[in-house]
């Protein structure tokens, strides 16, 4: 029996023991792009070869509207244009039911596959108990910006805001239980299963 093994490798059992030979040695003339050969310089940003590369901050992300086919520029342009367009008040919704980031995400994807099914209108008084579950937290839209997003849907200037009061370590009812690592680490538990 002939013991092939990838080169470099080595087994050990209760019957002996073999080797596979060495790999072969690359040598440094074939202009290899190993990352062994970078020096400090390379990796600063403003080295050669960086140029193309665009930052990520200050970038607003096109979020398709809930309800039609248009694009805008940030959740609360989306969120105003479904209020004047459609008569889709979100804000609303979210703060009458004291909706949190999950019951956001929720919302949305309810919203999301009830246009998706025909649906071209939804009623103002929905009742969250139709939106809060589970099967609503699978995104219906591939890559939804508006659901990495959901943090902007959050009005700073209204205390009253659900989102405001839990990224400040409130819970939805007003209370100071303090569940700010908590709402971090479910926001990055949602936030991967969102890739």
């Amino acid at each position: 029996m002939e013991n092939i093994l990838p080169p470099g490798w080595r087994v050990v059992n209760n019957t002996g023991s073999w080797s596979a030979p060495a790999p072969p040695r690359q040598d440094d003339d074939g202009g290899s792009d190993d990352e062994g050969d970078l020096t400090a310089e390379d990796l600063r940003p403003d080295s050669p070869g960086w140029e193309d590369v665009e930052a990520d901050e200050g970038e607003v992300a096109s979020i398709k509207c809930l309800i039609c086919e248009e694009r805008l520029e940030g959740a609360r342009k989306m969120v105003g244009h479904c209020k004047e367009i459609h008569s889709l008040d979100v804000d609303r919704i979210r703060k009458q039911h004291k909706l949190d980031f999950i019951a956001t995400i929720q919302l949305i994807n309810y919203i999301r596959s009830e246009v998706k099914s025909g649906l071209t209108t939804l009623n103002p008084d929905l009742n969250p108990d139709v939106f809060k579950q589970d099967k609503y937290m699978q995104p219906v839209l591939e890559d939804d910006a508006l659901l990495y997003s959901v943090d902007e849907l959050a009005d700073p200037e209204d205390p009253e805001d659900p989102l405001v009061a839990e990224a400040n370590g409130d819970d939805a009812e007003g209370g100071a239980d303090a569940p700010g690592e908590a709402v971090r680490a479910e926001r990055v538990v949602v936030e991967r299963a969102l890739r």
